[in-house]
C-alpha cells in the first residue's frame, strides 16, 4: 500500500485549519472537554462574530446611502462585538459578555423598526432576537426581556411616526409582524425549554453515573476508583493511609451465608465511616478490605484512629436475622509525603497490613 505524500499534506492542512477556527470560537485551547462553559463560550463568541460580519458591511453600505447615523451605530455594534471577541479571550466570562451582545441587538432592533433601516427593511432583522435573548438569559429572563422588547416594538410601531406609512406598505403589516415575531417568540421558548430539560437531565444521569461509577453500592463508600480518583486530586501533599482487613471473613460466609456477608461489610463501612472528621475519606478497596485516608493530623493520630476502629469493630455485636457474630479488623498505616508517592504508600500499608495479620491479627502497625 502505497501513502500519498499529497494527500497527507492536505489532510494536515485541514486538521490545522479546523484546529485554528476551533482555537478562536472557543477563545483559547479546549482542553478536550466540552464543558457547559465551553458550550457558552463557543456560542456568544458565534454570535458576536456573526454580529459583527453582518453589522459592518451593513454600517458601510448605510453611510454610502448617506444614513449616518446608522451607519455609524451600526459600525460601532460590529466594533463592540469585535471587543467582545478579545474580552472573552481574557476572561472567558460569557455572563457578561452575552449582554454586550444582546443589549445592543436589542436597541439596534427599536431603532430599525423606527427608522425602517435601509429601504425599509429593518423589521426584517428582529426575528433574531429570540433564539438569542433565549439562549443567553434563559427561559424566565429572556421571557421577560422579550416581553418588554414586544411592548418596545408596540410602542414603535402603533404609537409614533414610524417609517411604516412613508414606506408605503399595506396598514396590516405592522400587526402580522408583531403576531409573527410572537410567534418565533413561542417557537423558540418550546425549543429552549425542551432543551434545558434535557440538559438538566444529562446532567443529573451524568452525575448519577459518575456516583455509581466512583462509589461502592454495598458499602456506599468510594470505591477503589473513586478513592484513587480523590487521592490522586488532592491538594494535600500529606495524607495518611490506613488499610483494614476483615480477619478470616471467609468463615463469616462460609459459616452463615454471603447474604450476612454483605450485610457484614455494609456494618463495617458505617463503624468506619462514623468517626472520620471533614476531609477524611473511607473507600472499600476489594472484597474484605477498607483504605481510610486523613489528613491535618499527626502520624500517631492516624495511628490512634486506626486502633480506636479496630476496637470498636471487635467490641461490636453483629446481629443478622436470628445470626449474631463478631469479627476484627488488623490495619496497615502508612504516610504519604513529598519523599513518598501515593503508590509507595499504598504498597507501604499493604505490607504492614500483612505483618499485623502475620503476628496474630487484631492489631495495627505502622513500622
Amino acid at each position: 500500500m502505497t501513502i500519498n505524500p499529497s494527500r497527507i499534506k492536505v489532510n494536515k492542512i485541514k486538521d490545522k485549519t479546523k484546529s485554528a477556527w476551533l482555537t478562536y470560537f472557543y477563545v483559547g485551547e479546549m482542553g478536550g472537554a466540552f464543558s457547559e462553559d465551553a458550550r457558552r463560550v463557543f456560542i456568544v463568541n458565534l454570535f458576536a462574530t456573526v454580529g459583527a460580519f453582518f453589522t459592518l458591511p451593513l454600517g458601510l453600505s448605510s453611510l454610502y446611502e448617506g444614513k449616518i447615523f446608522l451607519g455609524s451605530a451600526l459600525i460601532f455594534i460590529a466594533f463592540l462585538y469585535s471587543m467582545n471577541h478579545v474580552y472573552l479571550r481574557y476572561t472567558h466570562n460569557h455572563s457578561v459578555s452575552g449582554n454586550f451582545v444582546i443589549y445592543p441587538l436589542y436597541t439596534l432592533m427599536v431603532y430599525l423598526i423606527y427608522t425602517g433601516g435601509i429601504h425599509g427593511t429593518g423589521h426584517v432583522w428582529i426575528y433574531c432576537i429570540p433564539a438569542v435573548a433565549l439562549f443567553l438569559h434563559g427561559m424566565k429572563r429572556g421571557l421577560i426581556e422579550l416581553s418588554v422588547f414586544t411592548l418596545a416594538l408596540v410602542f414603535v410601531m402603533f404609537f409614533t411616526d414610524s417609517h411604516f406609512v412613508e414606506s408605503g406598505y399595506h396598514s396590516s403589516l405592522k400587526s402580522r409582524i408583531l403576531f409573527s415575531f410572537l410567534v418565533v417568540v413561542f417557537l423558540s421558548a418550546i425549543y429552549e425549554y425542551s432543551m434545558s430539560r434535557f440538559n438538566q437531565e444529562l446532567k443529573e444521569t451524568s452525575a448519577k453515573l459518575k456516583l455509581v461509577a466512583n462509589t461502592d453500592a454495598l458499602t456506599e463508600l468510594l470505591n477503589r476508583r473513586g478513592m484513587m480518583q480523590r487521592l490522586e486530586g488532592t491538594a494535600y501533599t500529606r495524607y495518611h493511609l490506613l488499610l483494614a482487613d476483615v480477619d478470616f471473613f471467609k468463615r463469616i460466609n462460609d459459616e452463615y451465608g454471603h447474604d450476612v456477608g454483605d450485610y457484614a461489610l455494609a456494618e463495617l463501612g458505617r463503624i468506619i465511616q462514623k468517626p472520620l472528621l471533614k476531609g477524611g475519606l473511607a473507600s472499600r478497596w476489594g472484597g474484605e478490605e477498607f483504605l481510610v485516608a486523613v489528613c491535618d493530623c499527626t502520624e500517631l493520630d492516624a495511628f490512634n484512629l486506626a486502633e480506636s476502629i479496630r476496637q470498636q469493630v471487635e467490641e461490636h455485636e453483629f446481629v443478622y436475622l436470628d445470626q449474631k457474630f463478631r469479627m476484627t479488623l488488623s490495619f496497615g498505616v502508612a504516610t504519604m509525603n513529598e519523599f513518598t508517592s501515593l503508590r509507595e504508600t499504598i504498597t507501604l500499608a499493604d505490607n504492614r497490613l500483612y505483618s499485623a495479620k502475620r503476628a496474630g491479627r487484631n492489631q495495627t502497625r505502622r513500622r
